[in-house]
Formats: C-alpha cells, structure tokens, sequence
C-alpha cells in the first residue's frame, strides 16, 4: 500500500512539475504550422485566420516579427541553409517564398489545386509540398528550391497533411488522412514505392533518427501506427490520447504527440518513452496543432488554433 501511495505521490509531483514550467506566448489568429530557424532561436508560426506568419523567440516570448506570407497560411518549412521561408496558401494555389532575413516576398510558386503542408529536403535543394488537389484525389508537388520550379507531381491518396524524408535514403512518407494509408514515394524516379494501411484518419508523422522506423499518427483511432521502414509494413498500433493530430521525435526515441481530443478544451500534449510508457501529459487548450521541437529537444512548440497561442512544453 505504501508503494502504491508513493507512485500517486511521484507521479502527482511530476505531473506538477511539467505544467509548472508550461509557457505560452500570444500569437494571431488560428495558428497552424511551426518551423524552427536551423540556426538561429526562432520560430516561425503561420496564423490561418489573420493571413500572416510570426517570426517568434520561444525563449524570450517575444514577437520578433509579424510579414505576410499569402492568404490563408498553413504549412510552412525553412531551408537547412536558413535563408528561404516557404509559406502554403490553402486556397489559391500558392507556395510563397519568403526572405528569412529581410522578410520580403521572394517569389510565388504556382502550384494550383489546395497545398496544405510543405517540407524540405535535408540537403535543401528540394521541397514536397502536399496537396488535398481540387478533386478527390491528392498529390505532392516537388519543387526546386533555387529556382522556385515545379519540377513535377505525382497523384497519391486522398487529403495528403503531412510528410517526412527518410535520412538514409531518398524516400519520402506521406501519410493520407482521407483514405487511412502511408505513401512510400521515391524522391529521384518520383513514383509510388508502397500503399501502406495504417489506423484511421493518419494526419501526423516522424520517423526514427536511424530512419528504419516510421510513427503515424492516427486521429480516428486513436492510436499510432507503428512501421517497419525496410519491409515497408505496419508492425503494430499503440494506443495514446484522444485524437491524436501531430507528431515528433527526439533522437533518443521520445514522442512527443499531440492529441486534440476532438477540437475540444482539453487538448494535450503526451510524451511517450521508446517503449511508449506515458512519461506526461500536460493540457494545452483547444484544438493544439503542429509541433515541432527545439534544437537541444528538451522543449516542444505547440500551436493551439482554439485559443491563438504557442506553448512551450518541456519534454521529461
């Protein structure tokens, strides 16, 4: 019994201790994205409802900047050379480019259809942007960051959020939120390698530091898919936290997920150890979004939609 009552002591404490040091910082209206400058503190928040993009010290609180990058942002990415922001404009087809020094507009990408997301490559000299398209079928566009082309598309599942380049090899995963299946995508010949069936409604998505492991997020059931990068499969699927939207991964094997607990007021964010133990969960607010996380990992930056702010949560 005493046993018992020092673990509910421990871990009351703990639980304590992780939303003692939560942190919010105000930001526009319905963020959506974050992106962390590769070499400087900053962080960059893209406001759907207020049509702008927040450059923002997590450290300090402090607003750096505030610039527009289009209508209706939503993803956003920044090269590894730290120089170009890239901006999705949901409804008009468009990647903006935009200055990470000056915050000027550098260029607009004509993608068409509704870009939803945006990565880039970790040499930099490409991006994929996913795009819900204009009919039911959705497609990543593949873009040349120098010279801002599209180099071409490739037409995969339905309502295509989120993606991640595998490290070791020039792979690209898609997850389809629409139709509840990872897109395994060779970057160089642009072609579909694999349709991987996952949980329902995958909108989230990280892979391992050693890219042989893939974590999907799965909203609708409420649980994360676990895959195997080499014989393409799933493995197996782990219960977490009500509607789980967003995902992240330090390099020692802690997730970091986002669970929005249906656009509810309780929405969290749960830190999981590599064998999924629960190690906290801290309640954020309502309708939490992107995350992503500092550089030293010991912090996550979480955009909250409901309520117009960034959290900064420490991770155990």
């Amino acid at each position: 019994m005493k046993k018992v009552a020092l673990f509910i002591f421990v871990a009351f404490c703990g639980a304590l201790a992780f939303g003692a040091q939560l942190r919010t910082i105000k930001v526009g209206k319905g963020p959506q994205f974050v992106a962390l400058h590769p070499l400087q503190n900053l962080l960059y928040v893209t406001n759907f409802a207020s049509d702008e993009v927040m450059a923002v010290d997590p450290s300090s609180g402090t607003i750096r900047k505030r610039f527009y990058a289009g209508v209706e942002p939503v993803g956003i990415a920044v090269t590894p050379a730290g120089d170009k922001i890239l901006v999705t404009n949901f409804t008009n087809g468009l990647i903006k480019v935009v200055s990470a020094k000056d915050y000027e507009l550098l260029d607009d990408i004509k993608v068409g259809g509704t870009p939803a997301n945006v990565i880039v490559s970790p040499k930099g000299s490409e991006a994929f942007a996913m795009n819900f398209g204009k009919g039911k079928i959705g497609r990543v566009d593949f873009i040349d960051t120098n010279t801002h082309r599209v180099l071409g598309d490739l037409e995969i599942g339905i309502r295509p959020l989120a993606a991640a380049v595998s490290p070791v090899a020039d792979v690209l995963y898609v997850v389809c939120g629409g139709s509840n299946e990872v897109y395994v995508i060779d970057i160089t010949g642009r072609r579909v390698l694999q349709q991987i069936p996952v949980g329902i409604t995958p909108d989230g998505i990280a892979l391992s530091a050693d890219g042989n492991t893939v974590y999907v997020a799965n909203g609708g059931s409420n649980d994360i898919s676990i895959i195997d990068a080499v014989d393409m499969t799933e493995k197996r699927r782990v219960p977490v936290g009500p509607s789980p939207f967003s995902i992240a991964i330090t390099d020692d094997g802690k997730l970091v997920v986002v669970e929005t607990d249906n656009g509810s007021d309780n929405g969290s964010v749960s830190v999981y150890g590599p064998d999924f133990q629960r190690l906290s969960t801290v309640k954020v607010g309502k309708k939490p979004t992107g995350v992503c996380l500092s550089r030293d990992q010991r912090e996550a930056y979480v955009a909250v939609d409901g309520d117009n702010k960034l959290v900064v949560a420490p991770i155990p």
